[in-house]
């Protein structure tokens, strides 16, 4: 497949990714491989398997995999804690040094340059996809153009992660959360050799697990997948993804405490007459959404092409300059939850211009640090900027309209919904999220109003989602193997979830339209194996098993369109 035909499959499918599996695994290291010859399977195998893998045994293993990922999670958040308490004293104790401001300083810089360069040859050395979020990777690896190799992965992103932003870089521990969740559904996939159409739900589960776990937010876990990442309208896959989210939260709670990410109390209900502020800021939202999407990628392409400084320093570089900052404005380095926690409760009460001092600081040290490709998200970055954008605009309509003033600092929660929704566009998840984070559903009224605004103000703009973007971007640079037909498998089989309202869904196998050389060979309809008639009616929840031509990748994403209908 060419780099142009993969980048507008990406772009064709967006969202909408599906159970798609393949016998395939394209190469994630900084050199295209040439793979191995698939074997396709014969359709009585894959009934076989479908008869053995009941709802029961996914479900079983998908608390599995939620409980592993909690685990995880747990212990990353624990390990980034201290890594960050460490930094936080190592500067109050600079501080009582003599003559302190003369030098001390420099201190952080030099260790950031060293831990930073560190981080970076691990990534490069051992792991490279576990660069970055990690989003799009499992993004990419649920469209089968990348592959999720756990074994390397999760030590480099655990270790990469929690020293690197520990040091100062301004990422988020959400993000690797949700790559090592799916790492974890990988793994458990292959020791219990899960049949390979339920892998990519697997994985989708141990996505979900992450950010039940990492925000104590169970919902936003289970609507992530639906929304983000696995958007198949079965059974079978909401109950997964919501057990494996109950389960992740339910260790996280368990060993972490059980209370709201941010602890905050005291915000009333914004009135009805202040739902146009809100829509204003949806506006705002949406619009600096767009243009942070837009950053990241245009650092991300810049640090690419930077051929004078060795790619395993650039995280060094950044860690340095975000060490530099740490001195002056300590606020604005690290995943910034607890800055964010301190706006939200009051206790960060800065007037305008020292708010707007900290949102470009805060802003240009995370775009450095995500192009950097140090292992971290933006998930937290995103939320504080947003909580930041909120707080301005709530301190100022207080002082023109002095009826708001009790709710001024509301906004700030309003704020990051908003920038949420304009960089990720998944509106529900948003909404759900920041209520499950800040425990305060007097609220949800007007952060419907903000997500939709800024989601609709996002797509007048013209942006793509910021973890679309990015996979897009990763494949462009780095394309899949398989540009020529000796690199592309021979005939293989792929399975794929039919969503209701989609081209396919209430039409005969026969009136489907599949691409030129593409069988079904297997039918699974709420747990029972149907025999693929042509005259046989599709319908949304049915799970397909379709067998691709040699050197025909493309027809697979265009079965994906068929079964989406996106």
């Amino acid at each position: 497949m060419s780099p142009n035909r993969v980048q507008h499959a990406g772009s064709s499918i967006g969202l909408a990714l599906s159970t798609l599996e393949t016998n395939q695994e394209p190469s994630v290291g900084s050199e295209p491989e040439r793979r191995p010859v698939a074997k396709s399977v014969p359709a009585h195998e894959s009934a076989r398997g479908t008869a053995r893998d009941t709802k029961g045994r996914h479900l079983v293993r998908a608390a599995i995999v939620g409980v592993l990922a909690g685990l995880v999670a747990v212990g990353f958040k624990w390990s980034l804690a201290e890594s960050e308490r460490s930094r936080a004293g190592l500067v109050q104790w600079l501080r009582t040094l003599p003559h302190a401001g003369l030098w001390a300083w420099s201190v952080l810089p030099v260790i950031g340059l060293l831990i930073g360069s560190l981080v970076g040859w691990l990534v490069i050395r051992f792991s490279p996809d576990a660069s970055g979020s990690g989003i799009p990777h499992l993004k990419g690896v649920l469209l089968h153009v990348r592959s999720m190799r756990w074994k390397s992965l999760l030590p480099v992103k655990f270790i990469g992660g929690a020293v690197g932003i520990g040091a100062g870089l301004s990422l988020g521990r959400e993000g690797p959360t949700v790559q090592m969740g799916a790492a974890i559904g990988q793994a458990v996939a292959d020791f219990l050799r899960v049949p390979s159409r339920a892998v990519p739900q697997l994985l989708s589960c141990g996505a979900g697990a992450g950010i039940a776990a990492a925000f104590n937010a169970p919902l936003a876990g289970f609507l992530f997948v639906i929304e983000e990442l696995h958007r198949e309208l079965s059974a079978r896959t909401f109950a997964g993804a919501l057990v494996a989210a109950l389960s992740a939260d339910i260790v996280a709670r368990a060993l972490g405490g059980d209370l709201p990410s941010f602890a905050i109390s005291g915000y009333s209900a914004i009135p009805l007459a202040a739902l146009p502020a809100a829509a204003l800021l949806g506006v705002i939202g949406g619009a600096f959404g767009v243009v942070f999407n837009r950053s990241l990628l245009a650092s991300s392409a810049a640090a690419l092409r930077t051929h004078r400084v060795p790619r395993w320093a650039l995280p060094g570089l950044a860690c340095g300059a975000c060490g530099l900052v740490a001195w002056w404005l300590p606020d604005a380095v690290g995943g910034g939850h607890l800055t964010a926690e301190h706006l939200l409760s009051g206790h960060l009460a800065w007037g305008f211009w020292a708010l707007l001092l900290l949102l470009i600081a805060k802003y240009v040290l995370t775009v450095v640090s995500y192009a950097s490709g140090a292992p971290g998200g933006i998930f937290a970055p995103m939320l504080l900027l947003g909580a930041i954008v909120g707080a301005m605009l709530g301190g100022q309509l207080s002082r023109l309209f002095p009826s708001l003033q009790s709710h001024s600092t509301a906004f700030a929660i309003l704020g990051m919904a908003a920038l949420f929704t304009g960089s990720v566009r998944a509106p529900l998840t948003g909404i759900v999220l920041i209520v499950e984070m800040t425990g305060n559903y007097q609220q949800l009224l007007a952060l419907g109003v903000t997500c939709l605004i800024a989601d609709l103000t996002a797509g007048a703009l013209r942006d793509k989602p910021v973890y679309e973007a990015l996979l897009e971007a990763d494949l462009h640079r780095r394309p899949p193997a398989g540009n020529s037909p000796a690199d592309i498998a021979a005939p293989r089989t792929i399975y794929i979830g039919v969503q209701r309202g989609s081209s396919i869904d209430g039409r005969s196998i026969r009136e489907c339209g599949l691409p030129h050389g593409c069988l079904i060979v297997g039918i699974e309809r709420a747990g029972r194996e149907l025999h693929p008639d042509p005259h046989l009616v599709l319908h949304s929840g049915d799970h397909l098993t379709v067998v691709v031509p040699e050197g025909e990748a493309a027809k697979a994403m265009t079965l994906v369109r068929l079964a989406t209908g996106l």
